[in-house]
């Protein structure tokens, strides 16, 4: 994540929720995606104008809470204020930093990513704060753009680092396994959905 987007958020509110975009088109295909439920836990990290963290946050009360995480302070308020204006006590903004999410250890059972990734400055450390905080067996969910060259477009490519599989390395070696892949579901994005890594299970004592 990155600070481009301080300044004007109903500016990017507007860039970020309309028909034509796809993760808008494609928004509650994104929630089923998730498998949310009733009472779980989730992160939003760089959840901008803050669209699908309010979605989460009608599909897992009662009992759950969203935690839709920027760096943007412009946005954190605004996702605070719409939260507000349309009644979603379980919807929390976090301001965080290009290191860390600010969650607590622990304290979500998935997370979403979503046409954010490429924005990270310090993505391992990013990446090992975001597995602090998912519990056991958690989901975390990946949207980005599909960088190729010869086929993306001009400002995919001067905007996005790396390609999927340069990004799907870094989750891997973050501590987190690819469960699930789909290439067909954007036009010009992917969707990886990866579990957090169980810990090696402890050696049995040799028998004497």
């Amino acid at each position: 994540m990155n600070k481009d987007f301080d300044g004007d958020s109903a500016h990017w509110k507007e860039r970020f929720e309309h028909e034509g975009r796809a993760i808008y088109d494609k928004r509650f295909e994104i929630l089923d995606a998730m498998g949310l439920k009733p009472g779980m836990d989730v992160a939003d990290i760089g959840a901008g104008s803050g669209l699908i963290s309010r979605l989460i946050a009608e599909r897992v009360a009662p009992g759950g809470t969203v935690y839709a995480v920027d760096i943007s302070r412009s946005m954190t308020d605004l996702i605070a204020r719409t939260a507000r204006e349309q009644n979603l006590p379980n919807l929390k903004a976090v301001l965080g930093d290009p290191h860390s999410p600010r969650l607590a250890p622990n304290s979500v059972d998935a997370v979403c990513i979503i046409d954010a990734y490429h924005h990270f400055e310090f993505h391992k450390d990013m990446l090992a704060e975001i597995r602090k905080a998912l519990r056991p067996d958690g989901l975390l969910l990946l949207i980005d753009f599909k960088r190729i060259e010869g086929v993306s477009r001009e400002f995919i490519l001067n905007m996005v680092r790396a390609g999927e599989g340069t990004f799907t390395d870094e989750f891997l070696d973050a501590g987190f396994d690819l469960v699930e892949r789909r290439g067909d579901m954007f036009p010009e994005n992917y969707l990886l959905k990866f579990k957090h890594r169980a810990p090696p299970a402890a050696s049995a004592p040799a028998a004497q």
